[in-house]
């Protein structure tokens, strides 16, 4: 888009914010902020606060970096943990992540051994152009390697690049909980707060339904079976929870289908 239609859309559509807005909600949260999610995701243009699918505003409070790292946001996080007290905290990786894909090349391209897999997807990265890339985004994004060249060894078994891509993802994620948890196990361990982390899948690397979050991680459990039980258990702190009622058999249901791993 030419810039000039981009800052014509940055005015008038604040513009109709405001006035779709009733003030006295501005004037409910001008000197303090409630929020009960921590977010820590990606700075992908693709990964939104709608994606959640509710309003967001004074819910959420929102970290971003390139590949949702937990390590070089901690004073954010702690800010929102530890000073804001929210009781959840969401590590959201996605599918067809550039942070994921720059770590990969960087993890074939150092070793012969990968590169002689001789894989179409490992090709796909060699051919890659990062000569834009300066030493401020690589000494961003390089960390990933540490998760990435965990995964690679698994990637023969999945034989698909979105899912590939996706489940390398997924082990990111599973890192940044691990660092979670070092930094803040005590309280998960108190009941203060809970670690989940998920994928943002948007290219049905999951599944045949586009949008979805996948739950994948849940306090540093990764076994589906151990994750879904963990879920349900987190459904059922609900009061008067009623298991028969259609409410809760959906939220079974949606359990089955997104608290799952590649």
């Amino acid at each position: 888009m030419e810039l000039g239609n981009i800052f014509r859309h940055l005015l008038v559509h604040n513009e109709a914010f405001v006035k779709s807005r009733d003030a006295t909600k501005f004037f409910a949260y001008a000197k303090h902020q409630t929020p009960y999610i921590t977010l820590v995701t990606c700075s992908d243009s693709r990964v939104q606060g709608e994606i959640l699918g509710m309003d967001i505003f004074n819910k959420v409070f929102i970290i971003r970096n390139a590949g949702n790292q937990v390590a070089i946001n901690r004073g954010s996080i702690e800010y929102s943990i530890l000073v804001l007290g929210t009781p959840l905290m969401l590590v959201l990786g996605h599918t067809n992540c550039g942070a994921v894909k720059f770590a990969t090349h960087a993890c074939v391209t150092r070793s012969k051994e990968i590169v002689a897999m001789t894989k179409s997807f490992y090709s796909d990265l060699l051919r890659a152009d990062h000569s834009v890339i300066t030493p401020e985004i690589k000494a961003e994004m390089l960390p990933l390697m540490i998760p990435i060249e965990r995964g690679i060894p698994h990637l023969s078994k999945l034989g698909d690049e979105s899912r590939e891509l996706a489940y390398l993802g997924q082990v990111n994620v599973d890192y940044q909980i691990e660092k979670a948890l070092k930094y803040y196990g005590d309280r998960v361990k108190a009941n203060k707060l809970t670690i989940i982390g998920g994928v943002y899948d948007f290219v049905g690397a999951y599944s045949k339904e586009l949008g979805r979050i996948l739950i994948t991680n849940i306090n540093g459990v990764t076994d589906v079976k151990g994750l879904q039980e963990s879920a349900r258990s987190i459904i059922k702190r609900i009061p008067n929870t009623d298991e028969s009622s259609e409410g809760f058999k959906l939220v079974a249901r949606l359990i089955e289908e997104k608290v799952i791993r590649i």
